[in-house]
């Protein structure tokens, strides 16, 4: 078989869109002894272009154990050929061929089902979509503005400011020559399920809000210290400012955490019952209720639970933290509800449970704008649990 079709199929087989016909080309062409170094080829070239990120292998039905024998074999030429490669690369190439001598084993099919029920779950699948540009700003007065029909490259005057749209998408404030704005009047930007957005503060800050999250925030930070209030998740970078010989603080209130820093760049996360904190550049100071106060230093992460006032402190690697605002998922040692919950934000589905969460963990990286059906099968590979699809309700079983 040529490489360019070999290639095409495994590609399409991970993507879910391969056919009946080439499926089992497919498993006709990996049972051939012959076959080792073409695919190797295949899974280190897909690996490379796309890849994804990978179970932890203790969760691998015992029935491939001779599955594995074979993997390793082929791990052994793969990793002597392609050793300047990251490790994550290597190991989502090793998961792309899990996923397909697996199927090849398996009792059930996963292909095989009437024509009917397959194109009725592809439309299923095929409603659901990456999370988009999206937002709607909530005026001091209760106005909304919706800034996904919002053209780019648009401005709306407001009394004594402008909100502008740039070709970007992102949006930012000017303060109109001779207009003294008051103190004390907001605007909040409200960021749905399945959306993201980035904002340019008045004060030159940059905030970008992931899913299912909201800032509220002065149009005048005045010669005080300037705050915000989040809920959700936000990436900040903020901008020092003086007024005189007077630094102004930047604080964020999240729940019952205040966090203040004088610039700095920082992720905060408050989605389930605990806020994280991870600081990526500079230094915070976290204030919490009963006078406690905590200070975080680079690659340092906080995680309080407002339930039991537990503060715990530790050192990590931010690039997990901060994925999200490149464009990827990025797990480390997740566990399976903690990483459902992202894709429901991000797709904006719910998930049903019928097993429990913790047993399967994660880690790696795969874009945020794969199909979600792409990102269940990979999960479905750990033989831990399988997906069903209805409408926008995925059912863990």
């Amino acid at each position: 078989m040529e490489k360019d079709k070999l290639y095409r199929l495994v590609r399409r087989y991970r993507d879910g869109s391969i056919t009946d016909r080439e499926l089992k080309e497919l498993k006709t062409y990996i049972h051939q002894e012959t076959s080792d170094q073409l695919l190797e080829d295949v899974f280190a070239e897909l690996a490379e272009k796309s890849p994804l990120p990978w179970p932890t292998t203790e969760h691998v039905d015992e029935r491939y154990s001779a599955i594995q024998h074979r993997i390793n074999r082929q791990y052994e030429v793969l990793s002597t050929r392609i050793r300047k490669w990251r490790f994550m690369r290597v190991a989502a190439a090793l998961f792309i061929l899990i996923g397909i001598t697996a199927l090849l084993f398996t009792d059930t099919d996963l292909f095989d089902r009437s024509e009917d029920r397959a194109d009725w779950e592809q439309r299923q699948w095929s409603a659901i979509v990456p999370g988009t540009n999206k937002a709607k700003i909530v005026l001091e007065n209760g106005q909304e503005i919706d800034l996904e029909q919002l053209a780019d490259n648009t401005s709306i005057a407001m009394d004594g400011y402008t909100i502008t749209k740039n070709k970007k998408g992102e949006i930012s404030y000017r303060m109109l020559d001779g207009k003294a704005l008051e103190n004390g009047l907001y605007n909040t930007i409200v960021v749905p399920r399945g959306g993201e957005y980035k904002l340019n503060l008045p004060d030159g800050s940059e905030v970008w809000l992931n899913a299912a999250s909201s800032l509220r925030y002065p149009l005048n930070f005045g010669e005080a210290a300037r705050k915000v209030e989040l809920t959700g998740e936000a990436y900040f970078r903020v901008v020092k400012k003086t007024a005189g010989t007077k630094k102004l603080p930047f604080i964020v209130q999240v729940g019952e955490q205040e966090l203040e820093v004088l610039g700095t760049a920082f992720n905060l996360n408050s989605y389930a019952e605990r806020i994280k904190t991870t600081l990526v550049e500079g230094a915070v100071r976290l204030r919490f209720p009963k006078g406690r106060e905590k200070e975080l230093l680079p690659n340092q992460q906080s995680i309080y639970s407002p339930r039991s006032g537990k503060i715990q402190i530790e050192k990590i690697n931010p690039y997990y933290t901060i994925a999200w605002r490149n464009g990827s998922f990025a797990f480390d040692n997740a566990p399976l509800g903690e990483v459902l919950d992202c894709l429901s934000r991000w797709y904006d589905v719910s998930f049903e449970y019928t097993v429990d969460k913790e047993p399967v963990r994660f880690t790696g990286s795969i874009s945020r704008y794969e199909n979600i059906e792409t990102l269940l099968k990979l999960i479905e590979m750990t033989n831990s649990v399988k997906f069903e699809i209805k409408e926008r309700r995925i059912k863990v079983i």
